[in-house]
């Protein structure tokens, strides 16, 4: 009894030495997430919490309550599911060291960040994010965590308004574009439609092709769309990948004039109280899923192509 008493005290030590290897793991038990993300979180927050307040403010006084700059808080929840879930899910094959390249990424983000609030440039003060969280990364895990990360920070663009000096020009070329379109293809059809500019007449309507329908931000949000589409299902194929991407601009246009001609259409039928109300908001889904469709129909096309040229490798 006695050396069964002393064996079994022999063997308790290793067994307590393991219990206390595992302890610092039981945090992430309840933790969802590991407390690096946490702190770069609580950080980043109090840094742009009254950057974030101020673009999501009721009226034009927020950028991210119109509809043109609609996207920039689904892009910012987007982008933070991703940076969370991959850099959670990440197993370091080796551990992380950090890098000295983070305070030349802070120093170019809090510049950014003071000019934008001092000069009221919105694109500098919310563009700051990026290489401020692109330098918490690098202190935390170097450049082996960034890399991993890469996807996500990139994501992060598209939340960023774009400047009206950029934007402008281009939407104007772009809406013109579509309603030339649009009225051409609604006359083939029989409509009794005209244009001046990017004014649609049909019936006793007339309808502004506005930037919020077909202008520069909403072809950015679809870009948004087609390339978050493209890192999800991850083809391995590069010819793939690069014809798809080259494709999401020809399919932005399409699903713009998909959205066009549905509210001229409904404004024809219905009214233009119909056209201009609760339905004139429900077009924003129809461009949305109407890009979609249209991408996952040409990544099919192309994958059928693809299984031809090289049946072995499908």
């Amino acid at each position: 009894m006695s050396a069964v008493s002393e064996s079994s005290r022999e063997a308790s030590p290793p067994d307590q030495r393991a219990g206390q290897a595992a302890g610092p793991a039981a945090p992430r038990d309840w933790l969802p997430v590991s407390w690096d993300i946490v702190w770069v979180t609580i950080g980043l927050l109090g840094m742009f919490g009254p950057t974030m307040y101020g673009l999501l403010k009721p009226g034009d006084a927020g950028l991210w309550s119109n509809d043109e700059h609609a996207h920039g808080p689904v892009v910012l929840m987007v982008s933070l599911w991703l940076l969370v879930t991959r850099w959670h899910d990440y197993v370091p094959s080796k551990p992380l060291s950090s890098s000295l390249w983070a305070w030349p990424c802070f120093l170019i983000g809090f510049s950014m960040y003071v000019a934008g609030r001092a000069l009221g440039i919105i694109y500098f003060e919310v563009g700051a994010f990026i290489p401020m969280l692109a330098g918490a990364i690098l202190l935390i895990g170097g450049w082996t965590l960034l890399n991993k990360l890469k996807f996500p920070l990139f994501f992060f663009i598209f939340m960023i308004p774009l400047p009206g000096f950029i934007v402008d020009p281009i939407s104007q070329f772009i809406k013109l574009k579509v309603s030339i379109a649009v009225a051409s293809i609604l006359t083939w059809a029989g409509y009794p439609i005209g244009r001046t500019g990017v004014v649609l007449s049909i019936g006793q309507y007339q309808l502004l092709v506005a930037d919020a329908c077909s202008g520069m931000r909403t072809l950015f949000m679809l870009e948004a769309l087609g390339i978050f589409y493209l890192n999800v299902v991850q083809h391995t194929s590069w010819l793939r990948n690069i014809t798809l991407a080259t494709l999401i601009v020809p399919i932005s246009f399409t699903a713009n004039m998909i959205r066009v001609g549905f509210l001229v259409l409904l404004t024809y039928y219905f009214g233009d109280e119909v056209g201009q109300g609760f339905l004139h908001g429900f077009a924003g889904i129809v461009l949305f899923v109407s890009a979609l469709l249209l991408i996952i129909s040409i990544d099919g096309l192309l994958r059928a192509i693809s299984s031809r040229v090289s049946p072995a490798k499908a």
